[in-house]
């Protein structure tokens, strides 16, 4: 279903751009453009990191212009999916005000999605510093940013001011405060109230620009806030600016720094004290965000496990793959048989896969994906549905190798025929009673979705999680000890997808669209179910290899779990006993795999008492 796609326009001069840009750079400039993306019912924009709000709701005050940019087919999960990958190059301290700001973030998300963005937003930065006065400002803004990418040039005659004055220079720092990196300042008092009752731990740092000490303490206040992440929200009030902010905070001094707790004023110190700021941030996270239990215990064959998932990626069966596939097929003038472009088709994929199979082993350029032909996919999809499911074994081995490419990925991820998910169904609806190849090389293709970010969130987006777990369940309990090893490395790469999830800082400022961490995406329900299967096969399982993955999953669902739901699952459903067991049965004898049993069990018994005593 298309999607609305609007952009919304800000001057973060406030209009001092329109009024002082002519005599001060001798050229017209409307505004100072900050600008963000709206799509899915959230405001997406880039400053202290990427960062999202209700649209309409963030400290930029109200739009000066809403720029419709038109509808997009590209789904929810996906687009997640683009920010997560943008989020490194859009980190807090890789803000620069001429070269990686707000608007390159905007331009980028809107190309993606619509494939286009206003120009004379994105030529701004070289629009004035073509101006004498940007050419003025520029070592300024250096100074500040690091250089500047935009190519230096001899602006043509035009007014030239002197040493830029007091308010030139207050233009240019509440500009780059309220873009950049550095901890924004507010002058509007309801704004301020609203972003203290909205977000659970601020702290504001009250300052003016006549003292001394704040200048000191201004810079390391940054680095302690923004050093924090997500955690808590920092903002700079100027009193001699804002001064009806200070008179409603009762600020008698500068530097001073009030600290709010879930909207609640927590603490409050004046002076430039950089050891009691620092405890005092320290303070207010650890009161907002206390401890979870399991970062308390010592797990160290847990953190020592790996955090890459378990991949299939050989491409040296080739040949032997496509000559499998090829007895299967109808005979040339068979009823349904390929035709001659298809047959030529297939050599294609066949010699793509060499040549990236080659590629890879000589370190050189990779084929590009014009050389695999443009219709490559439907043709293996009107194949798998040419064989029947016995014989589909080698149509989804190449489908195994193809998916490893981020590009094939890619188009496997927007699929509107739902190849991925059809291929999952097909498994759990024969119920391990259909072609054991088959099931095999879908669990591979299952795992090996996870070689790339786009198709790993596809498989547990809303679209694929409910086929994926179905596919997982059914072949834990498998009698055939390759597919029960194949899904607990399935189980293992869902598990590490959960996880590094979880520890990335909980979103309490701007929650993303699914809720915060995956596991809320996914639903404890889900989890839960995963969960059960995994603990089922570890108690009928003998291969300590499998026991090692299968265990290495419920850490991973376990560590620090927010309801604790999953482990008090596991508790009753007796996997603490269940571990003993195999320990004492030396079906695990390993001392890491003994270790990693004992700290699993130490897990489960720490968040059942946790649970305990937060219900009593």
């Amino acid at each position: 279903m298309p999607t609305r796609v609007q952009v919304y326009l800000y001057d973060l001069s406030q209009g001092m751009a329109r009024t002082m840009s002519m005599g001060l750079t001798g050229r017209q400039i409307d505004g100072i453009w900050h600008t963000s993306v709206v799509i899915f019912g959230r405001e997406w924009w880039y400053g202290q990191g990427i960062m999202n709000a209700v649209p309409g709701a963030t400290m930029h005050g109200n739009p000066v212009e809403k720029i419709d940019m038109g509808e997009t087919e590209i789904p929810e999960e996906v687009f997640m999916e683009l920010i997560d990958n943008m989020r490194e190059t859009y980190r807090a301290d890789s803000y620069h005000l001429l070269d990686n700001n707000c608007n390159n973030f905007s331009s980028d998300v809107c190309n993606f999605l619509v494939g286009r963005f206003p120009d004379y937003i994105t030529n701004l930065p070289a629009d004035f510093l073509n101006t004498p006065f940007g050419q003025m400002m520029r070592p300024m803004i250096e100074n500040m940013f690091g250089p500047s990418r935009v190519a230096q040039s001899t602006p043509p005659p035009a007014i030239q001011p002197t040493t830029p004055s007091l308010q030139s220079q207050q233009l240019l720092s509440s500009i780059s405060g309220a873009a950049s990196g550095t901890v924004p300042f507010m002058t509007d008092l309801s704004l301020l109230q609203q972003s203290i009752q909205n977000n659970t731990a601020v702290v504001v740092y009250f300052t003016s620009a006549m003292c001394p000490p704040c200048r000191v303490i201004a810079p390391i206040f940054d680095e302690m806030v923004l050093s924090k992440g997500k955690e808590i929200v920092g903002i700079k009030v100027d009193i001699a600016i804002a001064q009806a902010i200070g008179r409603a905070f009762e600020v008698q001094s500068t530097p001073t720094f009030v600290f709010f707790l879930r909207g609640t004023k927590f603490s409050q110190f004046s002076g430039a004290n950089q050891a009691e700021l620092r405890s005092s941030i320290d303070l207010l996270i650890y009161s907002a965000h206390p401890a979870h239990p399991h970062a308390l215990l010592s797990l160290p064959q847990y953190k020592g496990l790996s955090g890459t998932p378990i991949l299939f990626p050989s491409l040296d069966s080739v040949d032997p793959i496509f000559a499998k596939l090829k007895t299967f097929l109808p005979a040339a003038g068979a009823e349904n048989a390929l035709s001659e472009v298809e047959v030529k088709q297939l050599d294609k994929v066949q010699a793509w896969l060499h040549k990236r199979n080659a590629a890879k082993k000589t370190e050189s350029a990779e084929p590009s994906m014009g050389e695999l032909g443009a219709t490559w996919k439907p043709l293996i999809g009107k194949i798998l549905n040419l064989l029947p499911y016995e014989n589909q074994f080698p149509a989804l081995d190449i489908v195994r190798m193809l998916i490893l490419h981020s590009r094939v990925a890619e188009v496997y991820a927007k699929d509107g025929n739902l190849t991925i998910v059809n291929l999952f169904q097909n498994v759990a609806s024969k119920d391990n009673e259909g072609s054991k190849p088959s099931a095999l090389m879908t669990l591979r293709i299952a795992c090996n979705t996870f070689s790339t970010p786009l198709l790993g969130t596809y498989v547990l987006s809303s679209t694929a999680r409910d086929a994926t777990k179905q596919l997982l369940v059914t072949t834990l309990l498998s009698p055939a000890t390759q597919q029960r090893q194949t899904a607990a490395s399935l189980a293992f790469d869902i598990s590490v997808k959960v996880a590094q999830s979880r520890s990335q800082k909980t979103d309490t400022v701007t929650p993303t669209v699914s809720g915060g961490p995956l596991e809320h995406h996914l639903g404890e329900d889900w989890i839960v179910e995963c969960l059960s299967a995994i603990g089922a096969a570890i108690e009928k399982e003998d291969s300590e290899e499998i026991i090692h993955r299968l265990v290495a999953s419920v850490g991973n669902f376990l560590y620090k779990e927010e309801t604790h739901a999953g482990a008090m699952l596991l508790s009753i459903l007796g996997l603490t006993d269940t571990l003993d067991s195999k320990i004492s049965a030396q079906a695990v004898k390993s001392a890491n795999v003994v270790g990693l049993c004992r700290e699993v069990q130490e897990m489960i018994r720490t968040a059942v008492a946790e649970n305990e005593q937060s219900s009593q």
